[in-house]
């Protein structure tokens, strides 16, 4: 798959979240003449001042994105130092860290009985291109 576009929806946040909000309109984007029927392959964020990993919050929010599509991606670009950002992507390792997640209640910051390192992976077979990308900012 090929990234061709980054749209930055409407959304809410305090200093350690952000959620989208007016997810229709961001559907609605995608499926519009002007967005030529794009797929919502994951979601971006980012860490100011931590490093690049994914909290119970994020593994929480992409556990969405991966049951409604296994090749789903999270990306974390960690920017606690400037001139060499960090960037992750991630997805939930399969069965166990998305079944995990899926039965989990907990909402919030919390601990999961399985160390990161199982409910999540770094998806190393990531190509990044030089080529230009499209920006929608729909806020």
């Amino acid at each position: 798959m090929r990234c061709t576009t980054l749209i930055i929806p409407k959304q809410e946040g305090t200093s350690d979240t952000v959620g989208m909000t007016h997810e229709e309109e961001l559907i609605g984007y995608c499926c519009s003449a002007d967005g030529g029927n794009l797929l919502q392959l994951g979601w971006i964020h980012t860490h100011p001042s931590q490093s690049c990993f994914m909290s119970s919050v994020d593994i929480h929010t992409h556990c969405g994105y991966q049951t409604m599509l296994p090749e789903a991606v999270a990306v974390v670009v960690a920017l606690r130092n400037p001139r060499k950002p960090q960037v992750g992507v991630f997805r939930l390792t399969e069965p166990e860290g998305l079944q995990l997640i899926q039965r989990c209640e907990l909402r919030g910051f919390h601990p999961h009985p399985l160390p990161d390192s199982q409910i999540y992976k770094n998806h190393h077979a990531v190509l990044w291109e030089d080529s230009a990308f499209a920006v929608v900012d729909l806020r």
